[in-house]
């Protein structure tokens, strides 16, 4: 644990804060309702309402800020080294609302699926609430019980591995997108080239086990992890881990099953940026800004708070260890908002 126990807030600090419990999950209940005001919004632009783009503006800064702000409740919640069973849910619900973007595209994808789309919104507000209940109505009088302390040396070491392997396959993936600044052509051409590695027939399963092994291995490390208390770094780690794996079955999801199978389409870059409305116009598809942008970002952050762990257990001083992982997240923002700017249209221009 990269902090120690005398790091850690004393448990009454926090457990006599019971609206910081539920406050993560009324930011992912809270989550679609920007998205639908931004689409509102649209329409309200192209008739030359000034407001539609303060209105539009506001409501996606908006739906970015709510995972962030479960990100911010499970800092807090995780100080407390030895939580009561309320208080381990409520932890875990924070880190769960973290990953709302994915949790609300994969849940959206399930019910195009079904053919009922109208009723995601009211799956996942459903969802929140009944978490929020269970909170509510969870023992909060004595410590939860916990599980003999491992260090899961053997587990860590097996999920960096597969980590590296699935970063090479992303740094592909990513790079093909910065394609997109260019055009559309550009990307394609791109991912035509790529392709011939990452979707060989030898290659692919070898990925698609290692996403696998990823969502396992991260899952049960979280679960454990999540137990004691830990710092903020840990948290964000934990947190940014948990939106890859709900992001991974989402992106899975889609592409394997949605796209390949049901609507037997190219995954290509149309098929990504909701050509040919695309994602800013479309009212189901603006959900994935947010999502896309996160996801970017975590990606890149939680192979840098990996590293900071690495780092640690091999002698480097934490403030050095800290410090590469703050800089690892900022190239993260840059990273996921030029990725985002280019799926939503900027294109750059040579002479």
């Amino acid at each position: 644990m990269s902090s120690t126990i005398s790091d850690l807030r004393p448990l009454a600090t926090v457990s006599g804060r019971r609206p910081l419990w539920f406050a993560a999950p009324a930011a992912a209940l809270i989550y679609p309702f920007p998205l639908m005001a931004f689409h509102a919004a649209t329409g309200m632009i192209a008739t030359g309402a000034v407001t539609g783009w303060l209105i539009a503006a506001l409501s996606l800064a908006l739906a970015i800020a709510l995972p962030v702000v479960a990100l911010l409740a499970a800092m807090r919640l995780s100080l407390v080294y030895r939580p009561t069973a309320a208080e381990l849910l409520a932890r875990r619900v924070a880190l769960l609302a973290v990953a709302a973007p994915p949790l609300f595209t994969f849940i959206g994808v399930i019910f195009l699926l079904l053919g009922a789309p109208q009723l995601d919104v009211w799956f996942v507000s459903a969802m929140w609430l009944l978490l929020a209940v269970a909170i509510r109505y969870a023992d909060n009088r004595a410590p939860a019980a916990m599980s003999a302390p491992n260090p899961h040396g053997k587990m860590r070491v097996a999920h960096g591995a597969a980590a590296v392997l699935v970063l090479v396959y992303i740094a592909f993936h990513f790079s093909n997108h910065l394609f997109g600044l260019i055009g559309d052509e550009a990307h394609t051409a791109v991912m035509k080239l790529f392709r011939v590695v990452y979707r060989a027939a030898w290659v692919e399963p070898i990925l698609l086990a290692g996403f696998a092994f990823l969502i396992v291995s991260g899952a049960q490390m979280a679960w454990r992890l999540t137990e004691r208390g830990t710092d903020r770094y840990r948290t964000f780690q934990i947190a940014a881990g948990i939106y890859l794996i709900f992001a991974v079955i989402s992106h899975l999801n889609a592409v394997l099953y949605l796209a390949r199978v049901h609507l037997g389409i190219d995954t290509d870059w149309a098929f990504a940026t909701g050509a040919p409305v695309g994602m800013i116009k479309d009212a189901w598809s603006i959900r994935l800004v947010p999502y896309y942008l996160l996801g970017a970002f975590f990606v890149v952050a939680h192979t840098f708070s990996g590293l900071r762990v690495v780092m640690l257990a091999h002698g480097a001083r934490k403030p050095l260890a800290d410090t590469v992982m703050l800089c690892g997240a900022a190239f993260a923002a840059l990273l996921s908002t030029v990725i985002i700017l280019a799926m939503c249209g900027l294109r750059l221009h040579f002479v």
